[in-house]
């Protein structure tokens, strides 16, 4: 066996592997974040601003300090960020999301919207350094 023969198979050997190890990744992804979310937690400096259900349509207003203005839009089992007036509007952009897992966050004003599942096998385990 020549040595180019042996690096071929080792590379194929790798190529599988690390497909094996992406699919297994995708459906773990897709188990945690199946389903509907249940509620909304909002954060604003990394504190809990408030907690929303995803079944009750309601606009919510994050108008505090220096001038920041946030709306948030609860609707359709979802949420969006319709205004912000932070430079960037990535916010904004991110559009509707209804999964849990799923955030919009808005880094100038320390903002981040996430859904969260209420089925308890399926609930979020943050962990934050500090």
């Amino acid at each position: 066996m020549e040595v180019g023969e042996v690096m071929k198979k080792r590379d194929i050997i790798l190529f599988a592997i690390v497909v094996i190890l992406i699919v297994q990744a995708v459906f773990i992804n897709k188990y945690f974040n199946s389903g509907q979310g249940g509620r909304v937690e909002v954060y604003v400096e990394n504190k809990l601003y408030n907690t929303y259900p995803l079944d009750k349509d309601q606009k919510i207003d994050i108008g505090e300090k220096n001038g920041r203005v946030n709306k948030i839009y609860i609707h359709n089992k979802g949420v969006e960020m319709t205004t912000a007036n932070c430079p960037d509007k990535v916010c904004v952009h991110t559009g509707f999301i209804n999964k849990p897992g799923q955030s919009i966050v808005c880094l100038p004003h320390k903002i981040n919207v996430k859904i969260v599942s209420n089925d308890i096998s399926k609930v979020d385990k943050d962990v934050t350094a500090k």
